[in-house]
């Protein structure tokens, strides 16, 4: 490792940081299959300090870090494929991306299948908002109902039942009915601003559909209502039934919330509660199927384990090491959204990560030797406080709130997060 750093810098500065990390022996810092280092000179005014980045091809997403997906090439039921992969990885596969659904396709070709594998999305009975992924309203907002009474009064319990009425319309007395999604009535779209949102009523007949696509077009969206006080702003306003956007939807097997779709043209096709399929041979894309056929499936194992014990950071750690792999590492996106699934389970207010801060040189690593070109930082956090500014040099995600990173002791206790 010190030749190689040699190559960068002149040997005085080579030899410190060589040093320093053998004195701290961070074991996972250096990788020896790797190429190359990146060295950036910082300047800031007249000093000059030299940081090392450890070079992995480029800001990559660890390939131990979130989801595996495997394929399975027995043929199965819907719902035996979902047991399969309960009992034998996580769960039915979840798609979040193109980059997720791509994945799938590469495993499946690989093994010499190029058909249609069961997915883990299903149509059924769970009532969603139209509006999603918005900033206006927290997951707690989204469970308020206001159903007339005996409503809904067509659910569906069994996959494959047929759903007459998948859509919501509120009536003049705040009363919620599902119906016929097909049924013209007026329209209460949202309008998100800075004062929180306001409710615009439109009085031209609209099936569900044509007016969720009027709504966004115009405003945000179709009306979520949040609570009674929502609920009672715009209700003298109505001269009779008026859609809102609750509807039936399409879920994950895991109850994942992720909303990517990848629906061949023209499909879904009916209104009964169908599971979907991909096509690999097409691309992956999918179609809805009677959840009674039988065609391989796609499993995921997830590699990132919640482990509600309270540790230090150092203790966190060793745990990680002599039980799974490490400390968990979040080099993207997609990988702090898993981490912040699992850190919403935790019994502390912050979980640990592998995120550690050199007092030395300056800079944040993470202990697994990935790259650190995304962060998620905490207003105020980040900084690297050393001991004597307060010890703040391990980095942690919160659990809640608005799940952030943030720089604490390392001799706080909390759960944390491993890769297995």
């Amino acid at each position: 490792m010190q030749q190689e750093l040699m190559r960068y810098l002149d040997p005085e500065a080579s030899a410190q940081i060589f040093s320093y990390f053998a004195v701290q022996n961070w074991t996972g810092l250096y990788n020896p299959s790797l190429s190359a280092f990146i060295f950036c000179l910082v300047s800031e005014m007249e000093n000059f300090i030299y940081t090392v980045l450890l070079f992995t091809g480029a800001c990559r997403l660890c390939p131990c870090a979130g989801l595996q997906y495997h394929f399975v090439n027995e043929s199965m039921t819907w719902t035996e494929a979902q047991s399969y992969c309960r009992g034998n990885y996580t769960d039915l596969a979840t798609v979040e991306d193109t980059e997720d659904m791509m994945m799938m396709v590469d495993i499946t070709v690989q093994q010499g299948y190029k058909g249609l594998v069961w997915i883990g999305l299903y149509y059924g009975d769970t009532w969603r908002w139209s509006i999603q992924d918005n900033n206006s309203y927290s997951h707690a907002d989204t469970g308020f109902r206001n159903w007339s009474q005996t409503q809904p009064d067509n659910g569906c319990k069994n996959i494959n039942e047929e759903i007459k009425e998948a859509c919501v319309m509120i009536n003049n007395e705040g009363s919620w009915n599902d119906a016929g999604c097909s049924t013209s009535y007026p329209t209460v779209c949202y309008q998100e601003n800075n004062a929180g949102g306001i409710y615009v009523i439109n009085s031209t007949g609209r099936n569900w559909t044509e007016a969720q696509i009027y709504c966004r077009q115009h405003y945000t969206d179709l009306a979520i209502i949040r609570n009674s006080e929502d609920n009672q702003n715009f209700t003298s306003q109505l001269t009779g039934n008026t859609w809102i956007g609750l509807h039936r939807d399409w879920v994950w097997s895991d109850q994942n919330s992720s909303t990517y779709r990848n629906w061949t043209a023209g499909r879904p096709l009916n209104n009964k509660a169908s599971c979907a399929v991909a096509d690999i041979s097409q691309g992956g894309t999918w179609m809805d199927k009677d959840c009674g056929a039988r065609f391989p499936f796609i499993c995921y194992q997830d590699n990132l384990v919640l482990v509600r014990e309270n540790k230090t950071w150092k203790e966190a750690l060793m745990y990680c090491r002599q039980n799974h792999v490490d400390l968990v590492s979040v080099t993207s996106e997609k990988v702090q959204r898993w981490v912040r699934q699992k850190a919403a389970d935790a019994s502390t207010p912050y979980v640990w990560m592998g995120l550690r801060y050199s007092c030395t040189l300056n800079f944040w690593f993470w202990v697994s030797g990935d790259s650190t070109c995304y962060q998620s930082w905490s207003t105020g956090n980040g900084t690297g406080w050393c001991r004597d500014e307060g010890g703040r040099n391990t980095g942690a995600q919160q659990a809640g709130a608005e799940q952030k990173w943030v720089s604490l002791s390392e001799d706080t206790k909390l759960n944390f997060i491993c890769i297995k």
